[in-house]
């Protein structure tokens, strides 16, 4: 016996349950499946299937909605029916037309007409979804490389996914995301008391569409506690939980201290936390963490031991093995807290040196360690206590959040802002806050008021 499968929709009284409209969408053979391919509906068919059934329950809700006109908006008369308005909207994975009811007015000397749409209703003719698909996968890829996987996951090219698209909404998010990060917690939502908070401020260069300059600074922040350390094996640690930020404005600082202020909050911070602060020694990371020193109880400023490593292991690639034991003295004395000594074995090496290259290497490290000098510590005794002295843990976050999106594609360059409005959804994706926040930052305005 043959038999054949049917997709069909219904339209059901709820009072009597009688079926006032049934409509088949789509008739499927049943057979053998002879390959793994036969079996299910591929995917440009779910694509389709799903579309037909968008569009029919579409067209019932169409005719409902509420345009909002009672009387004419030019003379205040009456207004009768007349007929329908198609209009677009773009859904998740498909478009359509809808048909919304106009009006017109009654008074023979005005004869107004309404011409509405899904757009003069909603403030948008997108849905929601699809604009925060839009929004991941511009912040996440570039905004080409985001048109090219929309159109993958919905097999089919659709004007409202193309990368110019893609990227005004994911800058108008960013933009209200911005906006909204410069707003302090609210109290309500505040976790409890932090005893202790780490903080760090980093910084990325992004490549610039200003003709005279090759790039410009982003700084994030992260802030977390030290119980969010997890240890994944003998030489990795992970944070569970954090709060990040970033910005790319040139604004004396102004909106990533406020950022930072703000992260700390939400991390716990009240006026009874001590607060742990690592930078790589530049003086603009320095400033943005001294926003913290008000508003806790104490603030312990760290030069980080990731960079100072840094710092050694190039200096010593530029030397050679020849000096390699000198400045594993320095860096070993360093590790030791003893500041004096680490920068005297350097300035020896220094001044026993003829090569000037080589010379002004080791006046770099020099002069980075004695400018940042009030900020080393005894990192052998922090090491063996289980207190903060790295950044390492929390490293690859700079990478994830300024470098793969912006830095690495070597032939974008941006503005400032633009970079800025992307970058906050970035960070709010690893802060973990995006999946919490995300539909009040696409909603339009009139929905939110609704």
């Amino acid at each position: 016996m043959d038999y054949e499968f049917r997709v069909i929709v219904e339209k059901v009284s709820v009072t009597t349950q009688e079926v006032v409209k049934r409509d088949t969408l789509k008739i499927y053979d049943i057979k053998q499946p002879e390959s793994i391919l036969d079996l299910g509906l591929r995917h440009e068919e779910q694509i389709s299937l799903l579309s037909k059934v968008q569009s029919a329950l579409l067209s019932e809700q169409s005719t409902l909605i509420d345009t909002g006109v009672t009387q004419c908006i030019k003379c205040g008369g009456k207004i009768g029916k007349l007929g329908f308005q198609p209009s677009t909207f773009h859904a998740v994975f498909s478009d359509h037309k809808l048909r919304i009811q106009k009006h017109r007015c009654k008074n023979p000397e005005c004869r107004w007409q309404s011409m509405p749409s899904v757009l003069s209703v909603f403030g948008t003719d997108t849905h929601p979804d699809l604009v925060k698909l839009q929004c991941e996968n511009g912040a996440l890829h570039s905004y080409r490389e985001a048109q090219d996987n929309m159109e993958r996951l919905n097999a089919q090219r659709r004007s409202v996914n193309n990368h110019v698209q893609i990227k005004n909404v994911t800058n108008q998010v960013g933009e209200r995301l911005s906006q909204a990060n410069t707003t302090p917690p609210d109290q309500e939502e505040l976790p409890t008391p932090a005893a202790e908070l780490i903080a760090q401020v980093d910084g990325g260069h992004i490549p610039t569409k200003d003709k005279d300059k090759r790039s410009f600074e982003a700084l994030s922040g992260i802030v977390y506690r030290p119980s969010a350390i997890e240890v994944v094996d003998k030489h990795h640690r992970q944070i569970t939980e954090k709060t990040c930020v970033v910005s790319a404005l040139e604004d004396e600082l102004q909106t990533i201290k406020t950022y930072l202020h703000h992260a700390a909050l939400k991390q716990g911070m009240t006026e009874e936390t001590q607060v742990t602060a690592l930078a790589d020694g530049a003086s603009n990371c320095w400033s943005v963490i001294s926003v913290l020193e008000l508003h806790c109880k104490a603030l312990e400023l760290i030069l980080d031991w990731f960079h100072i490593g840094k710092k050694f292991r190039n200096v010593s690639n530029a030397l050679g093995e020849t000096f390699a034991e000198s400045l594993d003295s320095a860096k070993g004395s360093l590790w030791h807290g003893k500041v004096d000594d680490a920068l005297q074995k350097i300035a020896m090496l220094r001044d026993n040196i003829s090569d000037e290259k080589k010379q002004t290497k080791l006046k770099g490290l020099y002069d980075y360690l004695k400018n940042n000098s009030e900020y080393l510590v005894n990192y052998d005794e922090r090491d063996k206590a289980g207190l903060a002295y790295t950044s390492q843990v929390a490293e690859s976050h700079i990478d994830t959040l300024i470098n793969a999106r912006h830095k690495k594609k070597q032939k974008m360059q941006w503005t400032r802002v633009g970079a800025h409005n992307v970058l906050q959804i970035r960070a709010s994706m690893i802060s973990n806050e995006w999946s919490d926040n995300w539909l009040d930052l696409v909603l339009p305005e009139e929905e939110k008021a609704a």
